[in-house]
């Protein structure tokens, strides 16, 4: 992959926060150009403080050690200083899952996770075909108690299963239920949609971010105008995020040419990212999220509010204003690091606080879909 360095090679980057069962969902992925700090940082002092703590452990330190593990223990120390739980140490396998979730196809069981909460069952995946739903909370893999566990090593403990036969024990409710199921090649659909019956509304579930997520939208789009739709629904909820592309090209599937999409800020300056595209939608539409919609998922949900002004419904969105790039080491394993903050069209870093959506709507019944059902009516009136 060809190196680069600042906002270079935006279409590679990842953002998202919350980590995918189906083969590991997690972080911001770009090659970035050290070079240009070298002579900065090669009369540091207090680098060469840090080489000799090393040299003398290795010349004097009473007993053998692992010089690798060390070095990998101060990397992650320098990581672990700055307090933001986004820039992180990523094992190979981690940062391998990353590019294996947003490929085209991938070997997995279907369920996306937030932690150890399945949040999205894939149709006609093995996970669909043996019973698990959304909510179900996963206890054990393979007889691992994985409770307390984020989503990236669950997503690991799952990947690098070599039977490909996955016992799990999830509780749903207050029943705990075992499932076993087989790994399979997935294709990454990312969409699904339909017209609502007896509506003239077009509705579109979006569920992650992936490679080819515009290619798809556009598609779905374009068979959806072709029964006359005259408004349309976004359903990103439990959306965990994905591709900045994908949440750019999509995006410029509806908005008008030049406006404003989303805005990437570091400590050197702002880069506005325009609509570039003579493409466009003009109909009515209603983003649905909540509180598990993240990162790209926000990024769509604020540049269709400001710049189409699409009208939002559902819960406060998860937060998710921070870009991710991905350095890896010649030695293995990764640096995950933040090197932005992304901007709703207004300006507004929505980092920690979320989305608020124009209407506040819960879905506090379990067989009714109050938030689609306010789309609908919005839509219809």
């Amino acid at each position: 992959m060809k190196k680069t360095k600042g906002f270079g090679l935006l279409g590679i980057i990842i953002i998202m926060i919350i980590t995918s069962i189906v083969s590991g969902l997690a972080t911001g992925v770009i090659m970035l150009n050290s070079t240009s700090k070298v002579k900065e940082v090669s009369d540091d002092k207090e680098l060469q403080e840090f080489i000799n703590v090393y040299e003398t452990l290795l010349s004097r330190y009473y007993d053998n050690f692992d010089k690798k593990e060390v070095l990998k223990a101060a990397e992650e120390g320098m990581l672990n200083y700055l307090g933001d739980k986004y820039t992180t140490y990523l094992e190979d396998e981690e940062y391998q899952g990353i590019l294996d979730d947003l490929s085209a196809t991938y070997e997995g069981i279907g369920v996306e996770i937030s932690n150890n909460l399945i949040v999205y069952v894939m149709p006609d995946s093995p996970a669909e075909k043996a019973g698990l739903k959304a909510e179900d909370l996963i206890n054990k893999v393979n007889g691992i108690t994985v409770t307390g566990l984020n989503s990236e090593n669950i997503s690991t403990l799952i990947r690098n299963d070599k039977s490909n036969n996955i016992a799990l024990e999830v509780l749903r409710g207050e029943e705990i239920l075992n499932f076993n199921l087989e790994k399979k090649s997935l294709t990454n659909k990312s969409v699904d949609y339909q017209v609502i019956e007896n509506t003239s509304i077009g509705y579109l579930a979006i569920t992650k971010f992936s490679e080819k997520l515009s290619e798809q939208v556009d598609l779905a789009l374009k068979e959806l105008e072709s029964y006359n739709i005259n408004s349309l629904i976004i359903d990103v909820r439990n959306n965990v995020g994905g591709y900045l592309d994908a949440a750019e090209k999509t995006s410029s599937l509806f908005l008008e040419e030049g406006k404003v999409i989303y805005s990437l800020e570091n400590s050197n300056n702002t880069m506005i990212l325009r609509d570039k595209t003579k493409e466009k939608r003009e109909y009515p539409i209603v983003v649905l999220i909540n509180e598990n919609s993240a990162s790209a998922a926000e990024i769509l949900a604020a540049a269709l509010n400001d710049s189409y002004n699409a009208t939002i419904v559902g819960t406060q969105s998860y937060g998710k204003g921070k870009v991710q790039q991905v350095e890896p080491l010649e030695t293995g394993g990764s640096i995950k690091l933040t090197t932005a903050k992304w901007l709703t069209p207004s300006g507004i870093c929505i980092d920690g606080t979320g989305i608020t959506p124009d209407y506040y709507i819960e879905n506090d019944q379990l067989d009714i879909d109050s938030q689609l059902n306010k789309a609908i009516e919005i839509l219809e009136n």
